[in-house]
């Protein structure tokens, strides 16, 4: 076996693992009237499936109606609502793997004034509970937490972990910085932990000596004054006398989340020496989290004995099939991870919610089936990007006589996608659906253009369009000058000239850009019309790109346009009418594309079916090309 220490067995407590992946938490908010519905059941069942030896699952409202957040969030409070978790926890186990369930309770609650603490958010106050609630209050706290873990014990989950990160409530008791308390939960390390220890003692004598408790603790804030490892080891060595099982060493806290979720910027595995730091201090085993990329680096770090277990969360989002994959060898046939927290990140994405940029069927489990068709078709893709490759293999898989044409290299803007700063795990979506096509019965035919005639001739049942698009122009004196570009072609030809260059557009591309460019020896603008530059990006990665432009000089005008060209200067306008200009030698267009869908309009009505998908259809992201491609695939 390649991976022989990754896919030993293992025990969390009493808890047996067949091997030592771990799904940390991922908050799918998938729930409907607070059940379990069948898209949060099949995204599990996929995952369990997969080959992953323990799933942690989002803690139900341990304290309705008090701190209930809506109908997104679990309950188990009454016989009804447990059935629907039941129903999910016997799918996990029927796959072959375990269920956790995290316990947490909100670590702010809504007051209807602006008491001492308290914070606007939104219509409400909000006060933080680590120093706001009483000792009395602490005490039902812990109770309603420990007969939550033996509610959970009843129902069938096999454990519990404990949320003592993320900077929620016992993570900010455990910060020296967060914790303001004078009193016995405050002050000393031994106090700030004393929450953590009573609610680890008092889930054991809820629910069972026997009952394995998992706690995943912040052990560094990586903030100036907050907790360190030389703190958390002390809590850590606490926690396990207190009986807990098993310790998952993550760290951050609110202000730091690109530390507790690391984005592309950040290099794989982050934590994992901060795990081998926390090993070092106790018995207990010990997780290590955070973009742990495949199964090569987490071999390594169960090897090196820097942790026993890995948790993996976005990599069994990218693909569920990890674990088998690579039990049996198939390296090459996983989909990996490219860490741009977009589509999975915060709300993900309208009408589907938290899903993947990579892997199409996230959070469509239940929607999308790859079942045979009742006719066999002659399909012909045209395009080779992203949408065109996976609507070839999905048509392929379904049992069509699929032929796709490129009229240059395969790839599309897939390409390019990982010459920007820290984009470089980008490139792997491109290898991986190379990989499945080289492996298939698609033909695939390289430098082809695709005329109408030429389609015609070949009488296909079926067309996807998939020819990607073209860049937008801008009707404006000098926008044909010899010192304007589009963005497109600065990522063909690798680099740009010039040492003031204006970039028009501050989306996620314009921005990307203004990164890779920028440097002491070349000033670099970028232009948006709208109120906020990368308005469709997520928080984390926004932060950190405004971040990296920031230090490196890149100059932002939002709320302006520009009006013309005129040999080195570019003519901007604000939106109070106010005008100005800036020096370039120069101009990169970086506006939204239109869809190249001419072809569409030239087959219909001579085509039994023809379809667009990807930025033919609609430009969009990676994950809007894939799942187009894959919807249009299913629906031939």
């Amino acid at each position: 076996m390649r991976f022989p220490n990754l896919f030993s067995p293992g025990n969390i407590g009493e808890c047996h693992l067949k091997n030592r992946i771990i799904m940390p938490l991922f908050p799918t908010k998938y729930a409907t009237d607070s059940r379990v519905n069948p898209k949060m059941l099949e995204f599990y069942r996929a995952r369990a499936k997969g080959g992953v030896a323990l799933i942690v699952l989002d803690c139900p409202c341990l304290d309705y109606p008090r701190a209930y957040k809506g109908p997104q969030e679990l309950r188990f409070d009454t016989p009804a609502y447990a059935a629907s978790l039941t129903q999910l926890l016997d799918a996990i186990h029927a796959e072959g793997a375990r269920a956790f369930m995290q316990l947490n309770y909100p670590w702010e609650r809504k007051v209807d004034r602006p008491v001492d603490g308290a914070q606007k958010k939104g219509d409400a106050w909000v006060v933080s509970l680590a120093n706001a609630m009483s000792t009395k209050e602490a005490e039902e706290i812990l109770a309603i937490m420990a007969n939550g873990a033996a509610k959970a014990r009843t129902i069938g989950y096999d454990g519990v972990e404990i949320q003592a990160s993320y900077g929620d409530l016992i993570a900010q008791l455990i910060s020296p910085l967060l914790n303001k308390r004078r009193d016995e939960l405050g002050g000393a390390v031994e106090n700030r932990a004393r929450f953590l220890t009573r609610l680890i003692e008092k889930t054991k004598a809820a629910a069972g000596r026997d009952f394995p408790v998992m706690v995943k603790l912040v052990c560094n804030e990586f903030v100036p004054g907050g907790l360190d490892v030389d703190q958390a080891k002390i809590v850590a060595i606490r926690v396990e006398d207190a009986g807990a099982d098993a310790i998952i060493a993550n760290a951050g806290n609110k202000t730091t989340k690109y530390i507790t979720i690391p984005p592309n910027e950040s290099p794989p595995g982050p934590l994992i020496d901060l795990a081998a730091e926390i090993k070092s201090a106790v018995n207990i085993p010990v997780i290590a989290i955070g973009k742990i990329n495949g199964p090569e680096l987490a071999e390594d770090t169960i090897s090196r004995g820097k942790a026993d277990f890995v948790g993996m969360a976005r990599a069994l989002v990218a693909d569920p099939e990890l674990p088998q994959k690579a039990t049996s060898g198939q390296i090459a046939d996983i989909r990996h991870c490219n860490y741009c927290l977009q589509d999975c990140a915060e709300k993900g994405v309208p009408g589907i919610g938290r899903c993947c940029g990579v892997n199409p069927f996230a959070g469509n489990e239940y929607a999308w089936k790859v079942f045979p068709a009742q006719e066999r078709k002659k399909v012909l893709v045209v395009g080779g990007g992203p949408s065109g490759i996976q609507a070839a293999i999905i048509a392929s898989r379904r049992g069509h006589d699929v032929e796709l044409w490129e009229q240059g290299q395969l790839g599309g803007q897939a390409r390019l996608s990982s010459i920007a700063p820290f984009k470089e795990d980008t490139a792997d979506i491109l290898r991986y659906l190379k990989h499945v096509l080289d492996n298939s019965r698609i033909r695939v035919r390289t430098g082809h253009p695709a005329r109408a005639s030429d389609i015609l001739e070949k009488a296909p049942d079926v067309v996807i369009v998939a020819t990607g698009s073209r860049p937008r122009v801008l009707s404006i004196p000098g926008a044909d000058s010899e010192r304007v570009t589009d963005v497109r072609s600065v990522y063909e030809n690798r680099s740009v000239g010039g040492q003031k260059i204006v970039i028009i557009g501050g989306g996620d591309i314009g921005c990307e850009t203004a990164d890779w460019l920028a440097g002491p020896e070349r000033q670099v603008a970028v232009v948006e019309i709208l109120p906020d530059v990368l308005h469709r990006m997520k928080k984390i990665p926004k932060q950190r790109l405004l971040a990296r432009l920031s230090k490196k000089g890149v100059a932002i005008f939002t709320e302006t346009r520009i009006t013309a060209i005129e040999n080195n200067r570019v003519l901007l306008q604000k939106t109070d009418g106010s005008a100005f200009e800036l020096e370039a030698d120069r101009v990169i267009f970086a506006i939204d594309a239109v869809p190249e869908d001419r072809l569409v309009e030239d087959l219909k009505g001579r085509v039994k079916q023809v379809m667009a998908v990807g930025d033919a259809e609609l430009p969009g992201n990676l994950g809007a090309a894939l799942r187009s491609g894959t919807a249009a695939a299913l629906n031939i």
